[in-house]
């Protein structure tokens, strides 16, 4: 069923409906379309965005509450296709479809758009070298792609003289104020892009269709995170049949206080999605909370697994760093693991950046982390190409193919992930 516009965009809809297209033999003559109250794209996971038709070609993408803490706040932005523009009165952004020049300001824009096939139209990233794509990596060594700087060392300059139709920007704790003034005085597009404050992963990984819609290419899109979707079901259902559900502890102290995410945040949902038990449950919510030293040490002598413990790279740094914790069950047993597998000379980390999209490789990754027999038993759920064996266990589905996945060919090996030695 098609749902309607929100409140807003209807109160438009209705003001403009004055505003038509209108088509002569081959020749179009353009003019302020009106909204049609329709949904052409309603999230099944996301939170923050609902695509909107109006009665044109033109789009309107409405992106809610982009930043943490953010609540009530709503932009929009008008897709304009074939010359069409916004109803008069329209507050939000304007930007051509297809896009030809992009600006991305997180490395996790990047992913999206590489999986559309798309990063030809990138030609300025912020951090290019911590971003993981080959693609962008030699696009920036070639000078084709340039680094704008971040946070308060923006070069405004450079990125006006790219010519961006868009920037895509994110915010933290608040509106990036500092950014969009500049890039409004310079009549830079901008679009912010809120897939970070997901609680879902598969509400994460649904931020493809944002960027589908705005190169003219949702359908592939929608192709793309229906894989995903249709995998992390799998994992997820089988996962939960497989009756292991190990004691995890996350992250690692910081200046001796551990920051511990709520129930509902995106790590604890992986966890727990991997038929983890999460050890610091309790609260609600997706904020992390302080947690005592001594709390967390008391709390990590039932741990069986550890993951992500901040920045560690072996068992002896992580020792090193937390001789308390050197001791523990988990960390005895050799099941410590960090997302630190896929990294950037410099430091960056793919699970950040390719991770924000593919859910499904992700939880695979959680679960061989988690259950290793269980996996090792059910090689067809995990090998990269999804033939590799019968599924043992009576009531997990046969294979999952992982064909055109970046963990094609793989075998059971961990995607992001890997074991501290």
């Amino acid at each position: 069923m098609k749902k309607h516009i929100s409140g807003y965009l209807l109160i438009l809809s209705l003001s403009f409906l004055c505003g038509t297209v209108t088509l002569t033999g081959c020749s179009r003559k353009t003019a302020a379309v009106a909204f049609s109250g329709e949904e052409v794209y309603s999230p099944r996971y996301a939170e923050g965005f609902t695509i909107y038709g109006t009665d044109g070609a033109s789009t309107v993408i409405e992106i809610r509450n982009p930043w943490q803490g953010a609540d009530g706040v709503n932009t929009q932005i008008f897709v304009s296709r074939n010359g069409e523009t916004a109803p008069e009165g329209f507050a939000g952004q304007t930007i051509k479809a297809p896009l030809e020049r992009i600006v991305c300001f997180s490395s996790s824009h990047v992913a999206f758009l590489d999986a559309l096939g798309k990063t030809d139209l990138i030609r300025g990233v912020s951090g290019a070298d911590y971003i993981s794509s080959p693609a962008i990596r030699e696009g920036y060594a070639a000078g084709k792609i340039r680094d704008v700087g971040y946070d308060t060392n923006v070069n405004y300059e450079l990125l006006a003289s790219l010519r961006p139709d868009v920037v895509f920007i994110y915010g933290v704790g608040g509106e990036n104020t500092a950014v969009t003034q500049k890039l409004a005085d310079m009549n830079i597009p901008f679009m912010y892009i809120g897939e970070y404050v997901e609680e879902n992963p598969l509400g994460k990984a649904e931020w493809i269709a944002v960027f589908g819609e705005a190169t003219d290419d949702r359908p592939q899109a929608e192709a793309i995170f229906d894989g995903i979707a249709t995998r992390y079901e799998t994992l997820r259902s089988a996962a939960e049949r497989s009756g292991e559900h190990p004691r995890v502890l996350i992250n690692a102290p910081y200046r001796d206080v551990w920051f511990a995410p709520g129930d509902d945040s995106y790590m604890v949902r992986l966890i727990e999605d991997a038929g983890g038990e999460y050890l610091f449950a309790g609260e609600s919510g997706s904020a992390s909370r302080p947690i005592s030293n001594e709390a967390a040490y008391m709390a990590a002598l039932d741990a069986d697994v550890w993951l992500s413990p901040s920045q560690a790279l072996s068992i002896s740094e992580l020792e090193s760093q937390n001789p308390k914790f050197a001791g523990i069950r988990c960390v005895e047993n050799g099941r410590v693991y960090n997302n630190t597998r896929r990294r950037t000379p410099q430091g960056g980390s793919d699970f950040w950046e390719s991770g924000a999209l593919h859910a499904d490789i992700v939880l695979r990754d959680l679960i061989i982390c988690l259950a290793p027999d269980f996996a090792t038993r059910n090689a067809a759920l995990f090998s990269g190409d999804g033939t590799t064996a019968e599924a043992s266990d009576s009531d997990a589905p046969e294979t999952i193919s992982w064909r055109g996945t970046p963990v094609e060919n793989a075998g059971i090996q961990t995607y992001y992930f890997e074991k501290l030695q």
